[in-house]
């Protein structure tokens, strides 16, 4: 395998990058423009039905009482813990479980000792825990607050008798929206430029017939699929930089950027860069294989959590989530850049890894220089 052949092809490669205007805004600039927009306006969110767990401690009227004006609303869908299991941070982190509300003991026992003070009571507190990177858990506590707010009206006109204790943060820092935001967007920069160029340089050596003439050069199949993916990867790493860049110079984003951030990023490279090895396998024409790629990319872009929570979709749209490689990287993202959580890390790392193996593999044994 000769290097200064690799090298060479990849310096023909970023020329043909420079060149490429159109090509230049998708791989930098759109993603920009993505996070600016979504950035300032995505929380807003319209009129949605949430999961919420709860835990009632408490065995008088006023608990059960709570439960029913939430599950009345038509905004929450209750799925209740068992009180006699200890709800905690690991708990929810073993659960993957992004809020919880937690009536506790005496709850119903303060409520009517203060009802029957004629002095001003002080509230009976409340507990919840929360993600604070999670979007639909922001929206969650927000919605809670407005409800208990309707019950302390049905007590009493004036006297509130409740209360929503601090939210409990089960992050190990304060986060932000973008903070969920930003991860989103580089597993779908990084995906759509390691599709489209793999597809882009394929059809259009093909088309011309330079692909047959390679076979007549120096060059070996594996050191152009090399210098290929090596293009593709320093695509990544600067439309990640860019997005970083912004990310922190407009939001304040300070991410952990480690190994295992690089790790999906390079998954994510050869994960994509097979799939398109594959669509120009079978897809010869230049228009029918970007047709083809854009029936890979716009499902999994809108399916897989990058914009929106997965419990804004569908249940079956849930499921189908989990079948696709974006999802994946979302999540293995998230966790190693925000979040922190190493089993989540381990298993999405896992599932792109073996999924990665798998499709780069068939698009090398299928990629040939010939024509049918």
């Amino acid at each position: 395998m000769n290097l200064n052949r690799i090298f060479a092809n990849v310096v023909v490669d970023l020329k043909h990058f420079y060149r490429e205007k159109s090509t230049v805004f998708f791989v930098l600039l759109f993603p920009i423009l993505l996070i600016l927009l979504f950035g300032f306006i995505f929380q807003g969110q319209g009129d949605l039905s949430y999961d919420l767990t709860v835990q009632n401690l408490d065995d008088g009227p006023f608990g059960e009482a709570l439960l029913t004006n939430i599950s009345y609303s038509g905004i929450f869908t209750l799925d209740e813990v068992d009180p006699d299991i200890t709800v905690d941070v690991q708990y929810i982190e073993d659960n993957s479980i992004n809020t919880v509300l937690i009536i506790p003991v005496g709850f119903s026992d303060g409520i009517l000792s203060l009802l029957d003070n004629s002095t001003p009571p002080a509230p009976v507190p409340l507990t919840i825990y929360y993600d604070p990177s999670n979007s639909a858990a922001q929206s969650k506590v927000q919605i809670l607050g407005s409800l208990i707010g309707y019950m302390n009206k049905q007590l009493a006109n004036t006297t509130d008798y409740i209360y929503l204790d601090q939210p409990i943060s089960t992050a190990s820092e304060d986060l932000e929206y973008i903070d969920f935001f930003v991860p989103g967007i580089i597993a779908m920069s990084v995906m759509s430029s390691s599709l489209f160029g793999t597809v882009g340089i394929n059809t259009e050596l093909r088309q011309k017939g330079i692909l047959r003439k390679l076979a007549t050069t120096p060059l070996t199949r594996p050191e152009w699929l090399l210098s290929n993916i090596m293009y593709q990867f320093i695509m990544a790493l600067m439309s990640t930089s860019v997005i970083l860049l912004v990310g922190f110079l407009v939001f304040g984003l300070v991410p952990h950027i480690g190994p295992f951030m690089f790790l999906f990023i390079v998954l994510n490279v050869f994960s994509f860069a097979g799939i398109g090895m594959l669509i120009t396998r079978f897809v010869k024409e230049a228009e029918s294989a970007q047709a083809a790629a854009n029936a890979v990319m716009f499902p999994m872009m809108f399916l897989s959590g990058t914009f929106f929570p997965l419990e804004m979709m569908p249940d079956f749209l849930k499921i189908i989530a989990q079948f696709l490689p974006l999802y994946y990287v979302n999540e293995g993202l998230r966790a190693s850049m925000i979040t922190m959580n190493n089993s989540t890390i381990l298993l999405s790392a896992g599932v792109i890894l073996a999924f990665a193996i798998i499709v780069f593999i068939l698009g090398v044994l299928l990629t040939t220089w010939k024509d049918d």
